[in-house]
């Protein structure tokens, strides 16, 4: 089975300090600007305390018809952020999304550095790579059975 590491976007990732006074715009201009759907909120230690999706944007900004530039990125982001380790494998992210009804995980190093972003997307790409090399391999066999016959 693979770790995270292996099948996680290698894009970039797009912090935004808690603290910092940035609002639902600055978020959203975040994500157009990087071509990005998520923005991951830190602490001042660097630490992963919320995400922000365009989910979160949808719903609690352009829905309720209030200007995005008063509101808070706090008041707007999926806290806590789940996290997931590096080495852990791509069954247990999966497991941890299903249980936690969420399209992505951060992902740590072992030194609790962010290490990038795990989505459904990136293990739905995972899975099809095994189950096409999986139908290669029974193929191959088919043959070799066929021609032992």
């Amino acid at each position: 089975m693979s770790a995270v590491s292996e099948i996680m976007s290698d894009r970039k990732v797009v912090t935004i300090g808690a603290d910092s006074g940035m609002t639902a715009r600055h978020a959203a201009e975040l994500m157009v600007k990087n071509r990005i759907s998520s923005v991951i909120v830190i602490d001042d230690k660097g630490q992963p305390v919320g995400v922000i999706t365009e989910h979160d944007l949808l719903k609690k900004v352009s829905t309720k018809d209030i200007p995005a530039s008063r509101v808070g990125i706090e008041e707007i982001m999926s806290s806590p952020a789940i996290t997931i380790m590096a080495y852990d494998s791509v069954d247990t992210a999966a497991r941890v999304m299903t249980k936690s009804k969420i399209k992505r995980l951060v992902v740590l190093e072992a030194d609790n550095r962010i290490a990038g972003i795990v989505s459904v997307t990136d293990i739905v790409r995972n899975l099809a790579k095994v189950l096409t090399d999986d139908y290669k391999r029974y193929r191959s066999l088919r043959f070799a059975i066929e021609l032992a016959e």
